[in-house]
């Protein structure tokens, strides 16, 4: 069973996202707030939450300074923000803070499902959208400083991934499977001296390649 938490200040969309989530019969809505106090104030807190959706434009407390909060009650849960801002300072501070992925508000209900599924499965989920905004952003090639590091292919890789391209994409294009993808990006991350998603932030947090690093982590996993 796949449980989840919303806290979402608009009423018709949270309605939309909880009655939405409900008619997959492995998903179960254990709460649906619409601000953080509202949340606080729950007399009971199910300790079993794999998933929240996040809000970060919220009454009162924000979403980005309740993240705390909910990483202190649920470790485990993956928080994925759910946002209208798509500007790339909230998608690097709601990660920085802790969230396994940021869906523009615009994505189809079908794509929130998915990212929750990758998010949980995949450990990390960015909405195209906001994989490109992060991609537009670099004014430069980011990944020339470490051109001498790889082989020709994860090099060629790297920059399939800069360019927004979904896993599947860059097998194709590749002529190679999806197994092999994630193959060469093990060794990527091995050569980076990369071993999760976290250490990975916190040791390029101000480095050019965060962006496009970034989105080894996160980018979202279409293999369908």
């Amino acid at each position: 069973m796949i449980t989840i938490g919303i806290i979402e200040d608009n009423h018709f969309q949270l309605n939309n996202y909880k009655e939405f989530l409900e008619d997959f019969q492995e998903c179960k809505v254990v709460f649906a707030c619409r601000s953080m106090e509202e949340f606080k104030a729950l007399p009971y807190k199910d300790p079993d939450v794999k998933a929240i959706l996040l809000d970060i434009s919220l009454p009162g407390e924000s979403g980005i300074s309740g993240m705390e909060e909910l990483k202190r009650i649920y470790p485990d849960a993956k928080i994925i923000v759910l946002s209208g801002h798509d500007g790339k300072e909230y998608v690097i501070e709601s990660i920085r803070k802790g969230a396994s992925g940021y869906i523009i508000k615009t994505s189809r209900l079908m794509e929130i499902y998915h990212s929750i599924l990758d998010a949980i499965n995949q450990g990390g989920t960015l909405s195209p959208k906001a994989a490109h905004m992060l991609i537009d952003h670099v004014s430069k090639d980011p990944l020339e400083s470490v051109k001498d590091r790889l082989t020709k292919r994860e090099y060629e890789l790297l920059q399939l991934l800069k360019d927004g391209h979904s896993y599947k994409e860059m097998a194709e294009k590749l002529y190679v499977t999806v197994f092999t993808i994630n193959q060469h990006l093990k060794k990527i991350y091995q050569k980076l001296n990369v071993a999760s998603k976290s250490e990975l932030i916190s040791r390029i947090w101000s480095n050019s390649l965060f962006c496009s690093l970034l989105l080894i982590s996160c980018l979202h996993y279409k293999c369908a």
